[in-house]
């Protein structure tokens, strides 16, 4: 026997010999519009491919993402993969230490200012010490270690620099130190390289250079 069946809700009324769907008002009680079927079978077929019509293109758009997701890599072996990966973490390491190496160099203060202009023509690396005649490590380093011949052959590459934390406060205090002796180690352009609080012995100030 044929069918009206609720698009919407799936109520039907099964006609009865010589009813018609012209009979009938072709509405359902929630809204819906009935559908004339000869068999519950023809309902439920086309239902099922309304139903398929309208998930297939979501399905099909979920695929695509998918595939464009995988994009590239998805056609690398491992062993690809791996040499990409370490190539990337290389540029992203050397990134790193070029940039905190112009960091660095922007924010350490320049002395060039301060110092007399031969020493600025010199444009060699330059040994600041810091000292006071009252202080006896100061003058033991004077004595001891500065006299030394090999310290003086390898302080000939260097322009020296004293200053006296008592006759020139404002200018030492531009090394932020409140210890003497201090030896601070200056390159050409005035930056600071390194420095040393304290004594040190001719060996220890060798290596000190050299650093």
């Amino acid at each position: 026997m044929p069918y009206l069946i609720c698009e919407d809700c799936g109520n039907y009324y099964e006609l009865e010999e010589g009813e018609s769907p012209e009979d009938f008002q072709l509405e359902c009680d929630c809204g819906g519009e009935l559908g004339y079927y000869s068999t519950k079978y023809d309902y439920y077929k086309n239902h099922r491919t309304n139903q398929d019509s309208k998930i297939k293109p979501e399905q099909d758009s979920t695929e695509n993402k998918e595939n464009l997701n995988k994009g590239f890599f998805s056609n690398l072996d491992a062993q690809s993969k791996g040499f990409i990966a370490v190539g990337v973490f290389g540029v992203i390491i050397l990134i790193l230490l070029f940039g905190l190496s112009g960091i660095s160099s922007s924010i350490s203060p320049s002395y060039l200012d301060m110092m007399p202009p031969e020493i600025q023509a010199a444009q060699a690396p330059v040994l600041v010490v810091l000292y006071a005649p009252r202080c006896s490590a100061c003058r033991q380093f004077e004595s001891e270690t500065l006299s030394n011949p090999d310290v003086q052959q390898k302080l000939s590459a260097y322009s020296v620099m004293k200053i006296n934390v008592d006759s020139s406060p404002e200018q030492a205090s531009r090394f932020n130190s409140n210890v003497i002796p201090t030896l601070v180690l200056l390159d050409a352009d005035g930056k600071e390289i390194r420095r040393n609080v304290g004594y040190m012995t001719a060996s220890d100030f060798i290596k000190f250079l050299k650093t």
